[in-house]
């Protein structure tokens, strides 16, 4: 079963905050076999759906919250917390397990990991290191509401600086290929607390430090049995997020980058006016899968709005292929106006907000 994945959504946090509600006790058991982890997927988008976690009270916070206030990185929570999620459902089905903010991991033990990671470059390489930050979710099994899968997601950044100093960048093989040397050390520490408890990996590559908009990326999965003490299956992730209009996006994505602009030159047409329109497209596989489209203009009335909103979206239908997933956002400089969400399956959604 999957659920569909949508990222860059203004409400992702929301949704994030109303299926994670709760907390328990962690003590690991339970009488029932854990699940063995399937190949875990990210699908391309999530629609609004019932399929959520349950929980269970009282509420207990993660216990990493708050160390990302000390770092120079950014990371777009919505996509990685909704991202660790999907992939949790391919293992831990919402109809027989709870979800559980983390409470194995500590605050102490991501700063030790970080700091022996930071150490662990020869000839004065990896200063910087490449953990940023280590987000726990666990699923708690609903017959005895005890730990039962846990999925790690590992943030890890590119940027480095060499034996002089000089700031460098790893590819993404030598990414990937480092952070599985990376969780390798982290499960082998998780399995004295926790030796029976199935778990998934994610590898979350953060932001590009100049990029406010783009949010990260997933490049990597992996999967540890129960009882197993290391990784024992890799997956590679093709998953990419490009600003539209931009050079990246037309050196790459050349049709795509012409579909986008035409629709800033009809849409601009229309209202006779100046509007901002920047979009944030998501690949997977070097395929669109969605296109979140933010339009600023000072709008004098609602009915202007109404009628920019559908002219819009006629013209989105016409230029963008269904299996894009399309959210359009129409704000004035200070409040949202109007909203038209077109799924990939299922009917269009237009909401215009009366104040």
């Amino acid at each position: 079963m999957k659920a569909k994945f949508l990222t860059g959504c203004r409400y992702a946090a929301a949704i994030v905050l109303a299926i994670a509600t709760a907390g328990c006790s962690l003590l690991p058991g339970g009488k029932d076999q854990a699940p063995e982890p399937t190949a875990p997927s990210l699908s391309e988008v999530v629609e609004v759906s019932e399929d959520y976690y349950g929980s269970i009270t009282p509420y207990k916070p993660n216990l990493t919250r708050g160390m990302l206030s000390s770092t120079r990185y950014r990371i777009d929570f919505s996509h990685l917390e909704l991202g660790l999620m999907e992939f949790a459902r391919d293992t831990f089905p919402t109809s027989e397990y709870y979800f559980q903010e983390g409470q194995v991991v500590k605050k102490e033990q991501v700063a030790q990991w970080i700091a022996q990671e930071k150490a662990s470059g020869t000839n004065g390489q990896q200063k910087n290191g490449i953990l940023v930050h280590v987000l726990e979710h666990d699923y708690l099994n609903k017959k005895d509401k005890q730990l039962a899968g846990m999925v790690l997601g590992l943030s890890v950044s590119p940027n480095y600086q060499d034996a002089t100093g000089k700031e460098m960048v790893y590819t993404r093989q030598e990414l990937q290929a480092k952070g599985q040397q990376l969780a390798a050390t982290i499960v082998s520490t998780l399995r004295v607390s926790t030796p029976n408890v199935p778990m998934l990996i994610l590898l979350y590559q953060v932001p590009e430090a100049n990029s406010s908009l783009v949010p990260g990326h997933f490049i990597m999965s992996g999967t540890v049995a129960a009882n197993d003490s290391a990784v024992s299956k890799w997956q590679p992730i093709d998953e990419e997020f490009f600003l539209f209009p931009s050079a990246d996006v037309e050196k790459k994505y050349a049709q795509q980058s012409l579909q986008y602009d035409k629709l800033m030159r009809q849409a601009q047409a229309y209202f006779g006016e100046y509007v901002g329109m920047t979009g944030v497209g998501r690949f997977m596989d070097g395929r669109l899968t969605e296109l979140t489209i933010t339009a600023t203009a000072e709008y004098d009335s609602r009915t202007e709005v109404l009628q920019f909103t559908q002219y819009a979206a006629g013209s989105i239908n016409q230029l963008f292929d269904k299996s894009v997933h399309v959210n359009l956002y129409v704000q004035s400089m200070n409040k949202p106006l109007a909203i038209y969400i077109r799924p990939t399956s299922g009917e269009p959604y237009m909401h215009l907000y009366r104040q």
